[in-house]
């Protein structure tokens, strides 16, 4: 099928070249909407109007609004990737990834070239002598890092200019804070074996660091100078209690990476990226921003040319969160900006798998953090609205479970959401009766009628969505049994779980909705789905219990209980004075009436309920 486009498009799009380049589409009011690069300009630009080949991305979906089309041809695909990312970033448009970069990176420099060289906190990277070592997502983290080096290795403090007006320590120095070389306190091949053992830790040469020390301080033991053995016993300690706290990879190799999560629900996402050097995190930083984007992989396409535009250190490795088409020219344009090769790489298994699945996981946090308590839950309450075409966002939701082991001991449950949050005050649980075999929608009917019947009398109020678990007979079921009720409730919907065979999902989550021909299937990156699947999960659990519950009883009750008239007292008066079950059904009418409180109608019932049980 083929959306019907503009007439003033046609010609236009018939002429694009078979070339790479950059498209910008536009609304009536010649404003960029859209954004995107191509290597073949004329084919994908004719996509977006073609249904079988559409791109999965919200412009397909508004489509109908661009008027008009300018493209830009480039001489390769990588130009016009750059140009892409320029384009986006000057424009802002509307259904791009539009990532705003409020994280002003810092590192940490020491200048090799001065005389006493010390690690200063700087946001520029534009002296090749110096050394770098970062980044750090805030000024903050960087100079926690300095204070750090501060108290384990006595370097200058003090600018150079301060250093040689100086003819005494400073209060640093005289708190053996600093070794005071200005003053002479510190030859220069001593401090520049001091430097020599930051740059180690700073670089996570842990091991090396502390087998150096440990060397140092014996020798100055042996040298019977205990206050230099105590100050480097306390060196030790402090690096090891620190790079131990830092250490998260070492089995993944020592190489500089960024690690990158996602989290896309509806249409914000959050990415977490792990700055990762020598096998240590220097850093942890989180991004969240609008993206119209519906595919993951395109958003992070687009978030990763973003991000490394900026000036900031280039790893030798990204491991990312998903596949990405623009690898190899992501991989290009970084090797250039470095200088050698940059690999972006999608682990499937191992420590850098499990590295990435821990950025997922901060990904996830930070997601959480920036949509706490009230918001969270409007932003769920209105994702199910659009997921089910509701009138307005279903502040009260009722969901019904049944849960029985062949028709036995069946029982529904019902819980209530309000404003997005369990209302466990108005769970109900109703064990059900005179319904025979394992016939879910029967008992699905008996619980609603039940349930609704209140809200028929005018006891109770009718909630803003109905939901039951099942699938289409579960639905019909809850319908009818409103029906026979008169009820008209806003909404009623019925949730199939997934289904999964072979270990592969072959059916995502999918929602029966009243007069629907085909199941709506419920996308996970939603809010919508959260709520829908947390409500679905508690009712599935309250059945449960209570299943599970009169299971147990079932499993410690005397047969005799069922005789009518008969409760636990006078059953277990009956098995003390016959001596157990067997006794009792071997004994005659008369000898049963025998026991206080049997009649001789109790007594031939009994006989009767043990004939059956033989």
């Amino acid at each position: 099928m083929t959306i019907q486009m503009p007439h003033s498009l046609q010609e236009k799009i018939a002429d694009l070249p078979h070339r790479p380049g950059v498209y910008m589409m536009k609304d009536a009011r010649s404003e960029v909407i859209y954004v995107g690069k191509a290597k073949d300009l004329r084919l994908r630009v004719r996509s977006y109007w073609q249904e079988g080949r559409r791109e999965r991305r919200l412009i397909s979906e508004r489509i109908g609004q661009v008027e008009d089309v300018a493209v830009v041809v480039t001489a390769s695909e990588k130009e016009a990737f750059l140009l892409e990312s320029n384009l986006i970033q000057q424009m802002r448009p509307k259904y791009n990834v539009n990532f705003r970069d409020d994280k002003s990176f810092v590192s940490i420099k020491i200048d090799m070239t001065e005389p006493w060289p010390r690690p200063i906190v700087t946001r520029r990277l534009d002296e090749p002598e110096a050394m770098y070592f970062g980044p750090y997502a805030s000024a903050k983290a960087a100079r926690r890092t300095l204070r750090t080096l501060g108290d384990v290795f006595p370097l200058r403090k003090c600018s150079i200019r301060e250093c040689r007006a100086r003819r005494r320590p400073c209060l640093y120095g005289e708190m053996g804070k600093c070794a005071a070389p200005c003053c002479h306190g510190i030859s220069e091949e001593q401090y520049r074996d001091l430097v020599d053992q930051v740059v180690m830790f700073l670089k996570g040469d842990a091991e090396e660091l502390l087998n150096r020390l440990g060397a140092e301080m014996e020798q100055a033991a042996r040298n019977l100078d205990f206050e230099l053995a105590a100050r480097l016993r306390d060196r030790i300690g402090a690096v090891r209690q620190t790079v131990e706290s830092q250490r998260v990879a070492e089995s993944a190799g020592d190489v500089d990476r960024d690690v990158f999560g996602i989290c896309a629900l509806d249409r914000y996402v959050c990415v977490a990226a792990l700055f990762v050097r020598d096998g240590n995190v220097r850093d942890v930083a989180s991004y969240r921003f609008p993206a119209a984007l519906d595919s993951r992989e395109e958003i992070f396409r687009c978030f990763l040319g973003q991000f490394y535009r900026a000036n900031r250190f280039v790893p030798e490795e990204v491991l990312a969160p998903v596949e990405t088409e623009d690898a190899e020219l992501l991989e290009s344009w970084l090797s250039e900006k470095k200088g050698r090769r940059v690999r972006i790489l999608h682990p499937k298994r191992g420590q850098k798998r499990r590295l990435v699945e821990m950025a997922n996981q901060n990904a996830r946090q930070a997601e959480r953090a920036a949509t706490a308590g009230v918001q969270r839950r409007r932003l769920e309450m209105e994702s199910l609205q659009r997921i089910l075409d509701l009138d307005a966002p279903p502040r009260s939701v009722e969901c019904f479970d049944i849960s029985a082991l062949q028709g036995r001991e069946a029982v529904g449950s019902m819980v209530v959401f309000r404003e997005g949050e369990p209302d466990k005050s108005s769970y109900r649980r109703y064990k059900i009766r005179g319904v025979e075999g394992q016939d879910d929608p029967g008992m699905m009917r008996q619980a609603l009628r039940r349930r609704y019947r209140k809200v028929k009398e005018g006891d109770a109020e009718a909630p803003d969505l109905i939901l039951v678990d099942g699938g289409r007979g579960q639905l019909g079921a809850a319908l009818e049994a409103l029906e026979e009720l008169g009820i008209r409730p806003a909404a009623v919907a019925a949730l199939a779980k997934a289904r999964v065979e072979d270990g592969r999902q072959v059916k995502a989550e999918r929602v029966y909705l009243p007069g629907g021909d085909e199941p709506i299937e419920v996308p996970k990156d939603t809010y919508g789905f959260r709520l829908i699947t947390r409500i679905r999960d508690e009712a599935h659990r309250f059945a449960i219990q209570y299943h599970r519950l009169l299971r147990r009883k079932s499993a410690t009750r005397s047969p005799l209980e069922d005789v009518d008239g008969i409760g636990p007292k006078k059953a277990r008066r009956l098995v003390e004075h016959f001596g157990g079950l067997n006794k009792i059904r071997r004994a005659s009418i008369e000898e049963l009436r025998t026991v206080p409180g049997i009649s001789e109608r109790l007594a031939r019932a009994i006989a009767a309920r043990l004939e059956r049980t033989e």
